[in-house]
């Protein structure tokens, strides 16, 4: 029992981390940047990015890990309980099959694009002049990955909620 509750509350505050990581940056600090001057956002992105993609590498791990751990524990070996022929499995499943697509575009997308923009608003700091190209579409891939994984991470919660309320 305690072993359960454990690895639930771990799980529940990773996946708040990692939510809360991905809907702080799409609806506030994403939309803002533009609204910057042009060093206070190269600035700000050298010094923020790095720390932001470690936080969503963590978390989105720890919720990973600790979702199947908790499933372990809760079955007991038993796996028939998670079996999508059941609203509880159901549920579940969906939940944890459409967590993969978030997890992905971490791994795939916000990260890669956090770490090159970081390392793009370095140089400019070092060497001022006009930001490359890429810089721009980096950020596009950044804010558009941030918030798909938000919007797909809002709905895994919503199947995640229902299963464990039946």
């Amino acid at each position: 029992m305690v072993l359960n509750t454990v690895v639930l509350w771990v799980h529940i505050l990773g996946a708040i981390g990692w939510l809360g990581a991905v809907m702080v940056f799409g609806m506030v600090v994403g939309p803002s940047l533009p609204g910057l001057s042009g060093s206070t956002r190269v600035e700000f992105s050298a010094r923020v990015l790095p720390r932001y993609a470690r936080y969503i590498e963590i978390f989105s791990i720890i919720t990973l890990v600790f979702g199947v751990a908790m499933v372990a524990v809760i079955t007991d070996g038993d796996f028939s309980m998670m079996s999508p022929s059941t609203p509880f499995g159901l549920y579940i499943s969906i939940g944890a099959v459409l967590s993969l697509v978030p997890l992905g575009l971490v791994f795939a997308v916000v990260i890669p694009s956090a770490h090159r923009i970081a390392g793009m608003s370095e140089a400019l700091m070092k060497t001022p002049g006009p930001p490359p190209p890429e810089l721009a579409a980096a950020s596009r891939r950044l804010r558009m990955g941030s918030m798909a994984g938000m919007a797909l991470l809002i709905l895994v919660t919503i199947f995640m909620v229902a299963g464990a309320t039946l």
